[in-house]
């Protein structure tokens, strides 16, 4: 593969001739995949009533749709959908995450305009916003980085939520910008963790799966197949029955065991990926190897080779291919040091992502040190470095932050509160573990029924001490700004991106001061 394969990224030259890529995602957790990543794509995905986002035209619950554009070459007959990051409909299980927040922001809106009577959209939509994000912040936390890192690192790093109450732990020194290794390079493990199918599973016993490589970009499977009778959720008396492609597909994944994570990516990404859908460069390309695309972007970023990033986190650089032994490659197989020492001229030399994704998994985690490490490390900025975190009292604008009762209910919400609550036709027969990141397990990790996952509340959650501060408040939560959200709301954002958050952060933030040696 060579560099005229990967699109350039811009070079951001800061004032101390560090020359980086821009990034152009923010870097906090903050919903702009639901929400758009600046102020003219959120008002397009608005409903503008409410408080609510656009739904799809064609099937209420779904993502906006649209005719699909030529240059995709995409063979369908349904429409594409639209959300707050392109990449929505990739893979269908991605539409699956973004359809499930886009339900449940609408759950909320509509549950906080009941309980207050209030009808300003703009309001509702502010508050319901800021419920959500503090939702995924929470979710992250707590159920997605405990999945992955071993406790040693989430208690290294304070990467766990307080069990209840505030934590004032944002530090504005803190500079909590993704660091360029994290998106080239660390946070692309999770390519390993794919599977090479697709699935629904109807309820009652019958599981489909299909390829991957044959569904990139392809909205099919959210729309297809039609309620059957007999299937969960029941059949509706109207024709044509609506489809429930989302509701068969959350319960495939919620079953279907991830990938181990190794340095091996299945056929559909490695020598299928966007096969068929056409290229984006100027000569056809008829698919792409994901590895490869993960190895060239490092390069074409300039990272430091994988023995820096080792020293980083404390560990030993290695000298030489033998594996396990101190000056080695310590941290690998026999097999996988074989396998670098036949691309790699010297262990210098070894890229990133290659040197990372290839180490044996810590005892507690599914990632090897130097990526659990380089993980916790960059979600730790995140946490410590936003200002607007779910957990923080901000005593300079109180309003801004939870009240202690508004806590307790955010802090009760689970993955799988959020997809029963926004489930169609749920009748209480469908289940989900509890845990929905690990898998199933009849006594540690059983499947209960979404009523019972709820218990009895729509949200998973009670809406009246949310309703009840905005009643407080007049239903304004700001009343001399202009627009009374700008001061504290999460994601206010101009065309040309986010406004700054920080203050006297270092821009050497992934390289400032090693991490103790042989921590982990």
């Amino acid at each position: 593969m060579t560099d005229d394969k990967v699109l350039k990224n811009l070079a951001v030259l800061y004032q101390l001739c560090i020359r980086e890529q821009q990034n152009q995602r923010s870097s906090f957790i903050d919903g702009t995949a639901i929400y758009g990543f600046h102020r003219e794509k959120e008002l397009q995905l608005r409903r503008k009533h409410g408080g609510k986002l656009n739904e799809s035209h064609i099937i209420d619950g779904l993502l906006p749709s649209y005719n699909c554009p030529s240059d995709t070459r995409v063979t369908t007959r349904y429409h594409c959908f639209e959300g707050g990051d392109h990449r929505q409909s990739e893979t269908p299980t991605l539409t699956v995450i973004h359809t499930t927040w886009l339900r449940r922001h609408n759950l909320i809106a509509e549950a906080l305009q009941a309980a207050t009577g209030i009808i300003d959209d703009e309001t509702l939509f502010q508050e319901a916003k800021r419920i959500v994000v503090a939702e995924l912040q929470h979710i992250t936390y707590n159920e997605f980085l405990p999945s992955v890192l071993n406790n040693r690192h989430l208690t290294f790093f304070n990467l766990r939520s307080r069990r209840s109450g505030h934590d004032n732990i944002y530090n504005p020194s803190v500079d909590p910008r993704t660091f360029n290794s994290f998106g080239a390079a660390v946070l692309r493990m999770g390519h390993s963790l794919v599977r090479n199918v697709v699935g629904h599973d109807n309820g009652r016993g019958r599981v489909r799966t299909y390829p991957l490589q044959d569904h990139f970009d392809k909205p099919d499977l959210i729309f297809y197949p039609a309620c059957e009778p007999g299937d969960l959720p029941p059949c509706q008396t109207r024709y044509p029955p609506p489809p429930h492609g989302f509701e068969y597909m959350a319960r495939w994944m919620s079953k279907a065991p991830k990938s181990r994570s190794d340095n091996t990516l299945v056929d559909g990404i490695r020598n299928h990926l966007f096969e068929g859908r056409g290229s984006m460069f100027d000569r056809e390309t008829m698919s792409f190897d994901l590895g490869a695309l993960n190895i060239q972007r490092g390069r074409e970023h300039g990272l430091p080779p994988y023995n820096a990033f080792r020293a980083f986190c404390g560990r030993r650089p290695a000298y030489h291919f033998t594996a396990g032994v101190h000056g080695g490659l310590e941290d690998h197989t026999p097999q996988n040091a074989a396998n670098l020492a036949r691309v790699y001229r010297s262990p210098h030399d070894i890229d990133l992502y290659a040197g990372a994704i290839s180490e044996t998994p810590v005892r507690g985690g599914i990632l090897g040190p130097t990526f659990s490490c380089l993980l916790a490390y960059q979600f730790s900025l995140y946490k410590h470095g936003d200002r607007f975190w779910y957990e923080n009292n901000d005593h300079e604008n109180p309003r801004a932050a939870f009240t202690q009762d508004q806590l307790a209910q955010i802090k009760g919400i689970t993955h799988a509160k959020v997809l029963c609550s926004v489930l169609k036709d749920d009748h209480g027969d469908i289940s989900y573990q509890a845990r929905l990141f690990k898998r199933q397990h009849q006594e540690r990790n059983p499947r209960i029924p979404c009523r019972e996952i709820l218990n009895g509340n729509p949200l998973g959650f009670d809406i009246t001490p949310f309703a009840n501060e905005l009643h407080l408040m007049r239903g304004s939560r700001i009343g001399r700004s202009r627009n009374p959200y700008d001061p504290f709301t999460r994601g206010s954002s101009t065309l040309f991106g986010s406004r700054p958050r920080i203050r006297n952060a270092p821009l050497d933030v992934g390289f400032r001061v090693p991490l103790p040696r042989n921590f982990i």
